[in-house]
């Protein structure tokens, strides 16, 4: 498990919508939603998604 600081999120208002930004030191994920209450529905589920991630194992890389 990744002992950095957690998660930290922004939900902006663009042209194409509601953007939610949730990043943390390795990771950043960006989603267009049509509202900004679906965006806000959204960020429980993205802080548990990075959780589940970071309990993950680092993968080893294959060269062909």
């Amino acid at each position: 498990r990744s002992s950095g600081s957690p998660p930290h999120y922004n939900i902006a208002q663009t042209d194409q919508g509601w953007v939610l930004i949730i990043q943390n030191e390795t990771c950043s994920v960006m989603q267009v939603f049509d509202t900004a209450s679906s965006a806000r529905r959204a960020v429980d589920r993205m802080l548990e998604f990075f959780d589940t991630m970071s309990a993950q194992p680092p993968r080893s890389r294959r060269v062909a």
